[in-house]
Order: structure tokens, then sequence, then C-alpha cells
């Protein structure tokens, strides 16, 4: 944190407050000590006044100490948590302005509860010492909560979308040559393709913005059309906006600030906006769940004709049904896998539901095997095996969680990835099954969508070992967490039997 007003005041505040303690001064005598207010002292305290330095001399004199002591920046570490926020960038870059949250509310904090403030900040610390968790964790997090915050829908973007496609676009066909031209005649930014197969650390990259005296953007040039016009979009967005605080490729390097993750996710959200316009897919969208039976084929059909890939597509979903249908009980995932091998990542996921939290699992734990997207990687993975490469598959399936009782109606749709020729990535949507859903959805009951009881991870799965032949793992922390709460029980019969 750089140091500013509002952490010399605070800091102020709250050592003329431990002072004051000390001696078992009230502000009533702290200001008769002083020759100051009694007000004016408080005010002090609370970090919304810094004194001159004939008045600083003055509370110095009171309360036994040097003029330097009480102005310097230097504090006390025991119970101190100003100087674990001063010192942690961990915590400095918290985006806390974001979420309402001032660092004067923090310091205020700190200053009427120190011990209790300390405790919590010391403890953020340590978590992420010990789960090895960086700043950009919880950037990231802290973007997710933010879209939540906003059910994922952000009305100010969608009309900038909106104006840039009636206003620059016009009657003209979107492709990926009308957005070059876009961005080199209105912004002076020059765009080439390049492979970037031959720098094997850059290979998987889908753009690079450089900025010298000519600014450039290096798109992949294995990109398909649909994803040139997305990276297209996004540059736009930045140079519309004039944005300079953001990412130098599409893939994290490094997460410096929330602002620069909120920057590179609303040019996202702009590009999706701009492909996929909100009017017209609604309308489609809307149409489609109306149908009585669910029907793979039709939703292909709605997804091939935007310039857009499924991925894109699915995500977009998720940003506008929610807001427009009130379902606000969504969870969105990608997850990438090689073919033939048994591990499987989350590279993306968005979750507002309390059942399906797959991000709040352990990172060596074995996602559920009866997941719509894992069965359909390895669907796709034994095609390929067998000399077919369908572009893209589509499912539907209805889950039903087996620890926590929640129905969800998923749509997964797998596909080959078109950088990594290794890799094959499956998106899924997934919505609560509630009252609203079976009110704008036909098919949330066809029989031909299987249902099936699923979990979050094998380590955590109640399901027994014999009725699941997809399980990859013991059943560890389910039986741990059985073990704690049959002693729990014990415990109480115990108690009760003794009184």
């Amino acid at each position: 944190m750089q140091t500013n007003t509002d952490v010399l005041n605070f800091i102020l505040g709250i050592k003329i407050n431990q002072l004051r303690q000390e001696k078992s001064y009230s502000l009533k005598q702290l200001s008769k000590a002083s020759g100051l207010s009694l007000s004016y002292i408080s005010e002090i305290e609370k970090g919304k006044k810094y004194p001159k330095p004939d008045k600083l001399f003055q509370l110095a004199k009171a309360l036994d100490t040097s003029y330097d002591e009480l102005v310097s920046l230097k504090m006390e570490e025991n119970n101190n948590p100003v100087s674990a926020i001063l010192s942690s960038p961990f915590l400095n870059d918290l985006p806390l302005k974001e979420f309402g949250i001032s660092m004067s509310d923090i310091f205020e904090l700190a200053n009427n509860t120190p011990s209790k403030a300390s405790a919590f900040i010391h403890t953020l610390l340590e978590i992420g010492r010990n789960y090895d968790l960086g700043v950009e964790h919880f950037l990231l997090a802290s973007l997710r909560s933010y879209q939540k915050m906003h059910s994922n829908y952000f009305p100010e973007i969608e009309k900038k979308a909106k104006h840039f496609l009636v206003n620059d676009v016009k009657n003209a066909s979107l492709s990926h040559s009308f957005l070059e031209q876009v961005l080199l005649n209105k912004h002076d930014v020059l765009v080439t393709y390049r492979d970037l197969s031959n720098i094997p650390n850059l290979a998987s990259l889908r753009s690079i913005w450089i900025k010298g005296k000519k600014q450039k953007i290096i798109i992949n040039q294995k990109l398909n059309d649909q994803q040139k016009m997305f990276e297209l979009s996004k540059e736009i967005y930045y140079q519309l906006n004039n944005i300079t605080i953001r990412p130098e490729s599409s893939t994290w390097m490094e997460v410096k600030s929330f602002e620069q993750v909120l920057n590179n996710f609303n040019a996202s959200y702009f590009a999706g906006a701009v492909l996929l316009p909100e009017r017209s897919l609604l309308k489609e969208i809307k149409k489609f769940l109306r149908l009585k039976n669910w029907s793979a084929n039709k939703f292909q059909q709605i997804l091939e004709s935007y310039e857009t890939t499924p991925e894109m597509f699915l995500y977009r979903l998720s940003q506008l049904i929610p807001f427009h249908l009130k379902l606000p009980q969504i969870h969105y995932m990608r997850i990438h896998n090689v073919p033939g091998e048994t591990r499987f990542h989350m590279t993306k996921e968005f979750n507002t539901t309390e059942v399906f939290v797959p991000k709040g699992v352990g990172r060596h734990e074995h996602h559920c095997r009866r997941w719509a997207s894992i069965h359909l990687l390895k669907v796709l993975a034994e095609k390929q095996k067998n000399g077919e490469n369908p572009n893209t598959l589509i499912v539907a399936q209805r889950s039903k969680f087996n620890n926590h009782g929640g129905d969800f109606f998923n749509i997964a749709i797998a596909r080959p990835l078109n950088i990594d020729n290794n890799k094959n990535s499956c998106m899924t949507l997934g919505f609560k099954i509630d009252d609203n859903f079976k009110r704008f959805n036909g098919f949330w009951n066809d029989e031909s969508v299987p249902e099936v009881k699923v979990g979050e991870t094998c380590e955590r799965c109640s399901i027994s070992t014999d009725d699941c032949q997809q399980r990859v793992a013991k059943p560890e922390i389910y039986q741990k967490h059985l073990r704690i709460k049959e002693k729990g029980i014990s415990l109480e019969q115990f108690i009760a039997d003794e009184l």
C-alpha cells in the first residue's frame, strides 16, 4: 500500500488511542491535559483529522511521548492489525472498494477492536501462506464474487455493445477482417497473425498486446474465425474506453491488480455481447426452452447461427438467462482433458448455487466421473480413438446431488481444442430445477434426458463403492466426516446417560 492521507490519519489515530488507554485517560482528561477540544481529539482517533504540528506537540506532551514518535509510521507489532495491513501486499491488493468497503472502514475496525481485528487479519495471512494462495487467487475470487453481486449481468456493457453494433457495424457483415479495419482505421492499432507454435512457452496464447510507438495486437493464427473475432472485439473495448491497465496476453502471466482483472473481464463481456447480441439470442433461447422435448440438434442449430464458439455461447447464456428469466442458481464450468488420461482439469468456473461448489474442494481431489462434462469428454476421446473427429458433442443430463439433494439440468458441449491438438475441452451450464425453471422450461422432465446421481468429488461422495463403477478414489473425506459425526452422537449419548 502506498502511504496516503488515510493511512497517516489512521496510524496517528490508533497511536493516540493506544497511548491514551495506556495512561487510563478518558477523552475528557486528554482534552484537559492537551488543551484541545474533546470532539477534535475524537475525530483524530477516528482517523478523520490530522492536526497541525503545534497541536501534535500539545498531544505528545500530554501523552508523555515525543513528537517524532507520535508522527512516526512505526507501530508496535503486538495486537497491531495496521502493521499487518501496511506490510502485506496480499491484503493491500484486495479490491475492497468494489465491495463498498473503504480503507477507512478497515482502520476504524482496527481502532475499535484492535485485538479482534488483528486476529482476523493475521488469520487471512496464515490461510494464504498455508494454502499457498497468492494475491491472484483472491483477486480472481473477488471477481467471481463481483459477478455474483451483479447476477453476472452488466447493463452498461450491454449498452456499449449495442451502440457499437448500431453505429460502427451498422449493415456491415461482422467478420474478423471488418474488426481488423475498425482497429486500424479508428484506433490506429495494427493487427497481425503469427504462428506461435515454434515458441513453446507462448504456443497456448490467443493474443499478445504490444504497446510501443504504435499499438499492435498479435493473434495466434491457429485460432478459428470465431476466436479471432472474440480477441479483436476485446481489443476494440480496450480502445473505445482508453484502457491501458490490462493484461499483455490472453492468458494470465501475472495478476497485478483488481482493476486489471476487472478490465479484462469487462472486455470479454463486451466481446460476447457483440458476437451474441442480447435481444436476438434471448428470443431464440426462450423459444427453445418452450419445446416439450430436449433436442441437441436444435440447440446446435442455434449455436451455429452465431459467429461464436461453444464456450462463448454457453457462457453468454450464463449472463442472460439468470437475469432475464430470474434463474439465479446456475453453475458454469470448463474442463480440459488429454484423451486417454484419467486427470480432468477445471480451467474455468462460475457458480451461484449453494449446492455445487467445485472450487471448494482440495486441489488433489478427483471430480465426480458421473458429471455430464466428464462423461462427454470420455465419449469424445473414445470416438477419436476409433478414428472419428467430431467438431462438437452435445448432451443434457439431470444431475441429482447425492449429499445435498439439489437437482440440476445440465447442458454440456465437448470439442477438441484448436490451439492445443492434444487436449479436449468440455463446457457445462447447469440450472437448478426449481419452480421457476419448470415454468420456463418445457423439457425439464423429458424422459430421454438421463437422470444421474452425482457427487462433488470421489473423496466426498457417500455413494457406495459397489454402486459406483466410475469411482477412481476412496471416499476418505466423507468417511472422516462420518466418523466425526458418529463420535458426536456417542458423546451426546454419553453425557445424557451421565445426567
